[in-house]
């Protein structure tokens, strides 16, 4: 177990108790030196990063562990229980209940997405039929004035007067009528635009959901399949890929397979320091709809998130020992500009093609390059670079370094 933090903390949450509690009850010598901050804070509930600490000290620490054991007096059939008493299987019961309650809360992010979605569906029907309505009221208005000047024509003598008044006022009504629908028909690409966003963002979402296969549970750090956890556990395995492609890889040599080292995190900004400090170029693929979105959370299908990360990618290759080339994908119905160009950074952006998706060009390069990391927290993409023999750095790692650096 490792790398206790959000969903992890909610599932243990009666471990932190207790572990506090025993905390307490520990003389100063006794308590971990890890746990100093810990037993120190005396506020109500634990910040998360103090109780990601308080759960990997009673992970590892098997003499704490029996501590905080024989304080808790809670349900031993519980997530609470399988953590402390370690029996067989334990790590998949509690990785269970943890994707089960990260799969919830997927579920309600959906259904909020599909509900803003309907409503904006709403609205945009409402601009369209008010706009329809609009233009019947124009084009009878326009055929009206049509007569109007028509009539005056033939009776000018008689009735110009009093036409010429009634003209007058229906072309000022026309003027009016044109510049409500111009306003309307504003209103309403507007409105599009928001759907089309918030469709992609919606799409995207679904990318992201867990795998609901019965039985399944899953979390962003301890899949309940075996294989996949070995897989997630092993991140620093890569093998030989084959002769470049469309991306052309730095000129073969006789170095060893690229390898993360031991004991850094993919999720870390150890990761990109490791990245920066390669002493032979490579080619770096980055995600960038998945980067962005863990980088600009609030605004990340925005034109201006993805300036920010050719900048924060600028960054990067400005601090390796080698100058890596760099590649950002981004999928095609995002929005701002299309054209495949380098910056001045020499970040080289790409956007995928409109029958793929940037997950699938990622994959497909990795898998082409002889020495390539990929920077993604998509599974998918995480799975297939893996499979195509690149080393793969975590979204939420250049996000730290960033913070870091």
């Amino acid at each position: 177990m490792s790398n206790f933090r959000g969903v992890w903390i909610t599932v243990l949450d009666e471990v932190v108790t207790a572990g506090r509690s025993t905390l307490r009850d520990l003389d100063g010598p006794e308590i971990p030196a890890s746990l100093q901050r810990v037993a120190a804070y005396s506020g109500g509930k634990l910040p998360p990063p103090l109780a990601a600490s308080l759960l990997t000290e009673i992970d590892r620490n098997e003499w704490f562990r029996d501590k905080v054991t024989e304080n808790w007096s809670g349900d031993p059939d519980s997530p609470a229980g399988w953590f402390l008493r370690r029996d067989d299987g334990w790590w998949v019961d509690v990785a269970t209940a943890a994707g089960e309650a990260m799969g919830g809360r997927d579920e309600s992010q959906l259904t909020d997405l599909q509900k803003q979605m309907e409503k904006l569906e709403g609205k945009r029907q409402a601009a369209a039929g008010k706009a329809a309505d609009y233009k019947k009221a124009l084009d009878e208005s326009r055929q009206k004035a049509k007569d109007m000047v028509e009539a005056a024509r033939r009776s000018v003598e008689a009735k110009f007067a009093a036409e010429s008044a009634e003209l007058a006022a229906a072309r000022s009504e026309i003027s009016l009528l044109e510049e409500r629908l111009d306003q309307l028909e504003r209103e309403h690409r507007e409105l599009q635009d928001a759907f089309d966003g918030l469709r992609s963002r919606l799409a995207k979402a679904r990318r992201y959901r867990l795998d609901p296969s019965p039985g399944g549970g899953t979390s962003r750090f301890a899949p309940s399949d075996p294989v996949k956890l070995a897989r997630q556990l092993d991140l620093q395995t890569a093998s030989y890929g084959r002769a470049p492609g469309e991306v052309a890889a730095p000129t073969p040599t006789d170095a060893a397979p690229l390898n993360l080292d031991a004991g850094v995190r993919p999720d870390s900004s150890d990761a990109i320091r490791w990245l920066t400090g390669l002493d032979e170029a490579v080619v770096v693929l980055v995600d960038g709809y998945n980067a962005q979105f863990h980088i600009d959370r609030a605004d990340f299908t925005s034109g201006a998130a993805r300036r920010h990360l050719v900048d924060a990618l600028q960054r990067l290759r400005a601090a390796s020992a080698e100058k890596h080339r760099v590649v950002v994908v981004f999928d095609s119905t995002l929005p701002g500009e299309r054209m495949a160009r380098s910056s001045v950074g020499g970040v080289e952006i790409r956007f995928a093609e409109k029958d793929r998706i940037a997950d699938e060009e990622i994959v497909a390069m990795a898998g082409e390059l002889e020495r390539a990391v990929v920077i993604s927290s998509d599974r998918e993409v995480r799975e297939g670079a893996e499979d195509g023999g690149a080393v793969v750095l975590w979204s939420e790692a250049l996000k730290d370094w960033l913070a870091r650096a």
